[in-house]
């Protein structure tokens, strides 16, 4: 019972390698910009996704420059007192 459960399982990893090797095979004729559109990139030979979280830290950095520089228009610049 388990050798035809094996068998199986190695057959399924095989196509599932092959199909994986294929697809990686078909993305490097793509374009770099075409990869960053779908969200992909190659990293030392290796297809990996862009990272989301790193995204978000980016946002997070945006937002707050952006309440900086409100902030900076909103305070006096000799003293630094809030302007109403």
């Amino acid at each position: 019972m388990a050798t035809p459960t094996i068998a199986r399982r190695l057959l399924t990893a095989l196509r599932q390698r092959l199909t994986r090797r294929r697809h990686y095979a078909e993305l490097r004729d793509y374009d770099p910009r075409l990869l960053r559109d779908i969200g992909l990139r190659w990293e030392r030979g290796h297809l990996v996704a862009f990272d989301a979280e790193s995204e978000r830290d980016s946002e997070t950095v945006q937002r707050r420059q952006r309440a900086e520089t409100r902030d900076a228009h909103e305070t006096c610049p000799r003293c630094g007192s809030r302007l109403t």
